[in-house]
């Protein structure tokens, strides 16, 4: 299979399980593993959380389908999440200061464009064998990303990036008022 083909493949996988961890918090409420990737709330942080399960799977899946057609996978991992993460606050922080309310279309195009702009970086780190770091390095930053969505979905810093818009408050607001009621 070619790269072209796979990163098609990637894309949609992307879409589809990142629209879907938007919900899944909602409908499962326990369940550990599951949150870790779900959005909590509608903070911004949470939004981004929503391609860190989806960019795990499809790295895992290209793994298998390109490790012997490549050199430096672990950047093009990384690169991948890197830009995925990166653009959803850049975008989105951006038109929040500038129009304060942003539209919901534009947050789903924001959603879209970040795994676009992630895949492109992530196919010219590939088929241009470009590394930003030894490929241990770069997978020991990847999973420290991944494992610091982990973290800070239970033990959220107080910055305006985990902050719920619609409380004002930080993490699963589900679970901060299931603790007040008993």
């Amino acid at each position: 299979m070619n790269i072209l083909t796979i990163q098609i493949i990637s894309f949609f996988i992307l879409l589809v399980l990142g629209s879907l961890l938007h919900f899944t918090h909602a409908w499962f409420k326990k369940g550990i593993l599951l949150h870790f990737f779900s959005a909590l709330n509608e903070s911004t942080w949470e939004h981004m959380k929503m391609l860190v399960a989806p960019t795990l799977i499809v790295t895992i899946l290209q793994y298998f389908l390109l490790k012997d057609q490549y050199g430096n996978l672990n950047n093009s991992f990384f690169i991948l999440l890197f830009i995925e993460i990166l653009t959803i606050p850049a975008l989105f922080e951006t038109l929040k200061r500038i129009v304060k309310k942003v539209p919901f279309a534009i947050t789903i195009t924001i959603f879209v464009l970040a795994i676009i702009f992630g895949l492109i970086g992530q196919y010219f780190s590939l088929i241009n064998n470009f590394m930003l770091f030894p490929e241990n390095v770069a997978l020991i930053i990847y999973v420290f990303i991944i494992l610091c969505f982990a973290i800070f979905s239970y033990y959220p810093p107080k910055f305006f990036i985990f902050k719920d818009p619609i409380t004002g408050k930080y993490g699963d607001v589900n679970e901060q008022e299931s603790k007040r009621s008993k």
